[in-house]
């Protein structure tokens, strides 16, 4: 699209295609990072030989991950597995009117070092899940930036 190409002309920006972020690096008690591998290797770890991840560290990561399928908040849901936070209630059935505005209202710093967006946040605050509109996913991202 006009838009990615717009963007990935840009310095700094990389794009990883077919990559899934399979955990986080942390280093004293702070998110540095993400442990990544090709989505398709993620998916069958129990069907094929391991092929070692690679990481990427980082100042801040954003985690922004849909709420379905097997990447569907990871980081929040990492997060707990490991101790840095207590409870992951889960998303409140649909509501798109209430969702748009908490989407936004909560996007934050979860822990230090990981700020989480979209339906991150509908995950770690029990908001309702989002709709057809999709507006807020775009604000939340924004703030989050």
């Amino acid at each position: 699209s006009t838009i990615m190409s717009k963007l990935l002309a840009r310095p700094n920006v990389k794009l990883f295609n077919a990559v899934a972020a399979e955990d986080l690096i942390v280093k004293d008690g702070k998110v540095g990072g993400v442990v990544t591998n090709w989505a398709l290797v993620s998916m069958n770890h129990d069907t094929q030989s391991c092929m070692d991840p690679n990481v990427m560290e980082a100042k801040v990561v954003v985690s922004s991950c849909g709420h379905d399928g097997p990447f569907g908040a990871t980081g929040v849901k990492r997060l707990k597995s490991i101790g840095m936070i207590d409870n992951v209630p889960g998303m409140k059935a649909l509501d798109m009117n209430k969702a748009e505005d908490a989407i936004v209202r909560l996007t934050r710093e979860i822990v230090p070092g990981m700020i989480v967006t979209g339906m991150e946040v509908a995950e770690i605050d029990g908001a309702p899940r989002m709709g057809p509109t999709f507006g807020a996913m775009m604000i939340s991202g924004q703030k989050a930036a």
